[in-house]
C-alpha cells in the first residue's frame, strides 16, 4: 500500500498514482497533509510517497511525521518538483529515506520505490507477496526483488524482458498494439523500432519454455498474454 500526499498539485499526484498502480502497487491517495497521520494509521502502508509542493513546508511535514513513534520506521520517498541541493538535504535531514527531483524518468522513480520496498521485505515487516507479486497461470513475477518464477523454477530475464512480461501480466487477455508496448516498456516509442520489440518477445518465449504459448501473436495488431494453464 502506498499513499501519495500533496498539498496542491493534484494533476501530478494523479500521474504518480497512475504510474504506481500500473506497476502493481496498491495506492491510497491523501490530498491533505492535515489528515495524513490518521490516514496512515488506518491504511498501514508499506511506503509513503510525498509529492512535494513549493513552499508547502515539506521538511516540517516529514519532521512532524517522524515525531510520531509509530511513524519512525515507515519508508518515505519525496518527489520534489524544483528541489535545490539544499532542499533535498533538508528533506533527508528531516527524516525522508530518499528524494527524487522532477523531471525524472518513470523507471528511475519505480526503481527507487522498489529499493525502499525491498527494505521492508528484507526486514521481515511484510512478505513480498503482500507488497507486489504478479501471477499469470504458471508464471509469477516478484516486482520488488525482480524475480521471475516459471512453473516453480527461477528464470533469468533482462530488465526489458521482465518489464515487458509484467506489463502484459497486468492486463491478461488484452491485445496490445506494438506501439503501445513500446510506449509502456521502453518509454521512447519514437526512437525504438518494432523489430526490437519482436526480438524481445522471441527471447522471452525461449526463456519461459513451455509457457511460450501464453504470449500470443495477434496478427495485424501485436501481442497478448493469455494466462491459460499449460499442459504437462
Amino acid at each position: 500500500m502506498l499513499i501519495a500526499v500533496d498539498a496542491s498539485d493534484s494533476k501530478f499526484r494523479a500521474q504518480l498514482q497512475g504510474l504506481l498502480e500500473s506497476n502493481g502497487h496498491r495506492v491510497v491517495e491523501v490530498a491533505s497533509r492535515a489528515g495524513a497521520v490518521a490516514a496512515l494509521r488506518a491504511a498501514k502502508p508499506h511506503l509513503l510517497v510525498v509529492s512535494c509542493a513549493e513552499g508547502a513546508g515539506d521538511a516540517e511535514f516529514i519532521r512532524s511525521l517522524r515525531a510520531q513513534p509509530d511513524m519512525r520506521l515507515l519508508p518515505v520517498l519525496c518527489v520534489d518538483p524544483k528541489a535545490s541541493p539544499g532542499d533535498t538535504v533538508a528533506l533527508l535531514d528531516a527524516g525522508a529515506d530518499d528524494a527524487i527531483t522532477r523531471p525524472f524518468q518513470p523507471p528511475i522513480f519505480l526503481a527507487r520505490v522498489r529499493t525502499l520496498l525491498r527494505r521492508v521485505v528484507w526486514a521481515g515487516d511484510a512478505p513480498e507477496e503482500v507488497v507486489t507479486v504478479l501471477t499469470g497461470g504458471p508464471i509469477e513475477l516478484k516486482l520488488v526483488s525482480r524475480q521471475a518464477i516459471v512453473t516453480g523454477k527461477p528464470v533469468e530475464l533482462t530488465r526489458l524482458e521482465f518489464d515487458l512480461l509484467a506489463h502484459m501480466l497486468k492486463h491478461p487477455d488484452r491485445a496490445f498494439k506494438r506501439d503501445e508496448l513500446l510506449a509502456a516498456v521502453w518509454n521512447y516509442p519514437g526512437s525504438v523500432e518494432t523489430r526490437t520489440l519482436d526480438k524481445h518477445v522471441e527471447s522471452l518465449r525461449r526463456k519461459v519454455g513451455r509457457c511460450a504459448s501464453l504470449i500470443q501473436t495477434v496478427h495485424g495488431v501485436g501481442y497478448r498474454f493469455t494466462p491459460a494453464p499449460v499442459k504437462a
